[in-house]
């Protein structure tokens, strides 16, 4: 009886350690965006960076000779990393008539700087700070 309540209570005491400890959260704030075809090209659309969110983009060319495509970005803060705070980038690229893309990468973003992640030729995300 007694071993059974020592474990108990050392159960008890490791439960409530963890308690106390908070997930970190991101250190900066930024902006989201899309770009089209060049980084910087002023097309495309952008979201407010918080730990984890969503958006669309894409782009209708209005000419038959070029694909137009659509695609569904999410993202999410996991971890602080050195100077940086990193997040997981998922994507669903689709062009006109073909099959979705999935994929995902990690994005470093250190509050400063912009960091850049190219998908496809014809769409880059990048997490740009706010000042």
């Amino acid at each position: 009886m007694k071993n059974i309540l020592s474990i108990i209570i050392g159960l008890l005491i490791l439960c409530l350690a963890g308690c106390d400890q908070v997930a970190p959260e991101p250190r900066f704030a930024g902006t989201i965006i899309s770009h089209i075809e060049t980084y910087g090209s002023g097309t495309g659309t952008s979201s407010q960076l918080s730990s984890a969110g969503q958006m669309q983009t894409g782009f209708d060319y209005a000419d038959d000779s070029r694909m137009d495509w659509t695609a569904d970005i999410k993202w999410s803060f996991i971890r602080r990393e050195d100077e940086s705070d990193v997040y997981h980038i998922e994507w669903e690229f689709q062009a006109q008539n073909g099959s979705p893309v999935f994929n995902d990468a990690e994005l470093s973003f250190d509050g400063l700087s912009p960091a850049k992640l190219t998908i496809t030729e014809q769409l880059i995300i990048s997490i740009e700070p706010t000042f």
